[in-house]
């Protein structure tokens, strides 16, 4: 023990004579905990105790002379594989009965050899040395330096490293695969690394923490841990700390842990896709195929991408399950065609439906993308045929043939196209039906219909009405809306047809009239 003192003494001498305490400090230090572990930051605590002696037989003032003030502590290991982070603490007095421990905080290397060690503990303090009950007293400065013994074990410690996080991905779960490595000097078997997670943005199975198995490691012996890491949706693209935690049993059977190990992972961008239409337009009360661009954002590539509504609509349908768009590699675009259904009640409005990609990762993982929007404007309603009569003049007590043009409105081809005409009184008709096997968009044919006025029909404007039923590309069968033909009622100056018939009295006469009717289609000769 190295010692230096300063003292100063200050007297007062009163008219008759006074008793006199004095004292010596004994400050000795002790490591209750000498035991380090290479490659780590730890703490060294350094006990002080107070060992004091006493002079001149006084008591009363025995604190007084035997207290340690000031004292200041400082570990100086240079003679030691570690680094001393804060040398020098401040610990105000210790007296007798209060020992004070003090918390260095050292680094030791992993590459330290394990061993004992010396370091000093230097303290310095100062003491009343002799204190007269009159007044006078002697104040003393000492430095003083104590040896301590440390120990640097061989123990297991070990290491962890993050091999592969490349499965996770925000919004999604996946696999995590760290290394553990037993850097110390001597075998661990029972080891189970416990991994828990700081943050609410990622965790294991539900839970913050989980814990993996290992049977044995030698030392320098490392192996591969895989753990299901889920990452949630709205956490942000940045690196993640993972405290661990390792226990397990060494050579002696004496079970041991090695605390303050950490990996950290960062979880990719969540997956993310894009839909445009390129071309087609849904409308009110049809069944449209449109053509939609699905476009793979990243970060990655997903297989087996279909495309259906996330949620139901009551006024749109997807007339299939869901479409394929194939494998996209990160950037790339499949355009899809996309059967659609509005209903009548449908708005005619510019509408996002909010779409799902479906897909699956490399390891063929099942992965959802429900936050995806398509913007689509909705057409009005249109009808599905286009219709326009010609010759549709008719008088009184006539009958004669209407040409009626139909144009298909579609943007899709239609079959088996049934064509009803309907009359009221004052118009009637024998010959109401038509047939048409087949329109393609925009395409128009002409019906030719027999249409009569009765005897007792004002001469004005009249409607007759013409529908359809069809089927469409689909091969569903279809109702059209029901269309007014405008018909007008003259008079007629001339005999009617059905009633100058019976004064012809000749019945091959009437048969070549009616022939004429029909392949001329422009009435006839006497009511032009």
């Amino acid at each position: 023990m190295l010692l230096s003192t300063a003292g100063v003494a200050t007297t007062t001498i009163g008219a008759q004579a006074q008793s006199a305490t004095g004292g010596d400090p004994d400050l000795e230090a002790y490591a209750p905990e000498p035991t380090l572990t290479p490659g780590n930051t730890e703490t060294l605590t350094i006990q002080i105790a107070n060992d004091a002696t006493t002079r001149y037989d006084t008591p009363p003032e025995r604190n007084r002379v035997t207290t340690a003030r000031n004292v200041v502590v400082e570990l100086d290991s240079s003679s030691a594989p570690l680094t001393v982070e804060t040398a020098e603490h401040s610990v105000g007095s210790i007296s007798e009965n209060e020992p004070r421990s003090v918390p260095f905080t050292v680094d030791i290397p992993e590459d330290a050899e394990p061993g004992t060690y010396e370091v000093d503990v230097e303290m310095t303090y100062s003491y009343t040395s002799f204190r007269r009950s009159g007044g006078g007293e002697n104040e003393r400065t000492y430095t003083m330096t104590d040896t301590v013994e440390i120990e640097i074990d061989d123990a297991p410690q070990f290491r962890l490293t993050t091999v592969d996080d490349s499965g996770l991905q925000i919004g999604e779960s996946g696999p995590l695969t760290v290394q553990i490595e037993n850097i110390g000097g001597e075998p661990a078997r029972n080891v189970a690394l416990s991994l828990s997670s700081q943050s609410s943005m990622v965790g294991f199975n539900g839970q913050q923490s989980d814990v993996g198995r290992v049977d044995t490691l030698a030392p320098g012996e490392a192996a591969e841990i895989t753990y299901e890491t889920a990452v949630k949706s709205d956490a942000s693209v940045r690196q993640y700390e993972l405290d661990g935690t390792v226990q397990y049993t060494n050579p002696d059977g004496i079970d041991g842990r090695d605390t303050d190990l950490s990996t950290g992972i960062e979880p990719a961008a969540e997956q993310g896709f894009s839909l445009d239409i390129v071309d087609g337009t849904v409308r009110v009360d049809e069944e449209t195929t449109i053509q939609v661009r699905v476009t793979n954002e990243g970060p990655r590539t997903a297989n087996d991408v279909a495309l259906d509504f996330a949620r139901e609509y009551p006024t749109l349908r997807l007339l299939v399950g869901s479409v394929s768009a194939g494998t996209l590699e990160q950037g790339e675009s499949a355009t899809v065609r996309l059967p659609i259904a509005a209903t009548r009640d449908a708005e005619a409005v510019e509408k996002s439906l909010d779409m799902r990609v479906q897909y699956r990762t490399d390891a063929d993982e099942q992965r959802y993308d429900n936050d995806v929007s398509l913007v689509t404007a909705i057409a009005p309603r249109r009808d599905d045929f286009r219709v326009a009569a010609s010759n549709a003049t008719i008088g009184v007590d006539s009958s004669r043939l209407i040409k009626i043009e139909v144009t298909n409105n579609r943007n899709q081809t239609l079959t088996n196209i049934e064509a009803s005409l309907g009359t009221s009184d004052p118009l009637d008709s024998d010959d109401d039906d038509g047939y048409i096997e087949s329109l393609d968009p925009g395409e128009s044919t002409t019906l030719v219909f027999e249409l009569s006025a009765t005897s007792d029909a004002n001469p004005k404007g009249y409607a007759a009405s013409i529908d359809f039923r069809y089927d469409d590309e689909r091969g569903k069968s279809m109702m059209s809306e029901t269309y007014q033909i405008p018909v007008q009622v003259e008079e007629n100056d001339g005999l009617g047809v059905f009633s100058i018939l019976p004064l012809v009295g000749v019945g091959l006469v009437g048969a070549g009239v009616t022939v004429y009717v029909r392949r001329q289609g422009d009435g006839l000769p006497w009511s032009a």
